[in-house]
């Protein structure tokens, strides 16, 4: 694909490792970076990075973890990244050109009451309505599924509705319309074109959602509905393709284009969406 950027949302590996001390961290990657085909690909094209589960802990860890020290630690010591602002978690934003990547840590922070806790939501809700009005687009790299009906004590976004609203309020409010998410953890590429995933109180307009996974993992589907469906299965990744015009012409007034597209290792395209999102 000739990226510019290559975002990982999680399970970078599947150590599900409990201990408190690093090194059981430090041999899973090891593991990974020592693979040939992935050290070439990461030596040639940039990353940001950001743990889900099965790398920050073991199955649906969160900040009783064992070892949340330790991999905090670890992440600090191995993976390039933008400033980390907290001790532990590893929530980040950075610009590419006109485009500002807000990355959220969705594990390390997470407590039955709370998917990010008190500080990283303050941030998010910040950086959203800061980066919004201050840069063409705001993509949100959000490791976990947002779409689906509130179900308390679900892994995702869907076990913490009353945070999700708050935070779709928050967007609402706000004014912004020029937000798009990429999001991990189902094991599947799937589109909304924000059909489904405004959750404020009143009715308004959602965003525009990729879900890009699952590499190598086997397939499953989470959350939806998904407005232009979702598609299981090993050897899938997700491409998102922004063209700014005002780039180079900063004149033109022309809109952002994002197009979203689901595809696989042999070439085919599972599915594409186009969206124009306003850049003032």
């Amino acid at each position: 694909e000739d990226a510019v950027l290559y975002l990982a949302l999680g399970d970078i590996h599947y150590g599900n490792i409990e201990s408190t001390e690093p090194g059981p961290f430090l041999d899973a990657f090891d593991r990974l970076l020592t693979r040939p085909a992935q050290a070439a690909f990461y030596r040639s094209t940039p990353i940001a990075y950001v743990w889900d589960d099965h790398d920050y802990g073991p199955n649906d860890a969160d900040a009783t973890s064992p070892g949340r020290e330790a991999v905090a630690d670890v992440y600090r010591s191995v993976v390039p990244s933008a400033a980390l602002v907290d001790d532990v978690a590893i929530f980040q934003a950075f610009t590419i050109g006109r485009v500002r990547f807000v990355l959220t840590d969705t594990r390390s922070q997470r407590t039955d009451d709370t998917m990010l806790g008190d500080e990283q939501l303050r941030w998010l809700l910040d950086e959203l309505t800061t980066a919004s009005r201050t840069h063409a687009l705001v993509v949100w790299a959000n490791a976990v599924p947002w779409v689906g009906p509130a179900r308390p004590g679900g892994d995702g976004w869907a076990g913490y509705a009353d945070e999700r609203a708050r935070i779709a309020e928050a967007i609402d409010d706000a004014g912004i319309e020029n937000l798009v998410m990429v999001s991990g953890d189902a094991h599947m590429v799937g589109i909304d074109d924000g059909t489904n995933t405004d959750y404020a109180g009143e009715p308004g307009d959602g965003f525009p959602l990729l879900h890009a996974a699952a590499l190598d993992r086997p397939g499953n589907v989470k959350g939806g509905p998904y407005s232009e469906g979702a598609f299981p299965g090993g050897g899938q990744y997700g491409v998102l393709d922004i063209v700014d015009p005002a780039a180079t012409d900063p004149g033109s007034g022309a809109p952002v284009t994002v197009t979203m597209s689901g595809r696989t290792w042999d070439g085919r395209t599972l599915v594409t969406a186009t969206f124009q999102l306003p850049s003032d």
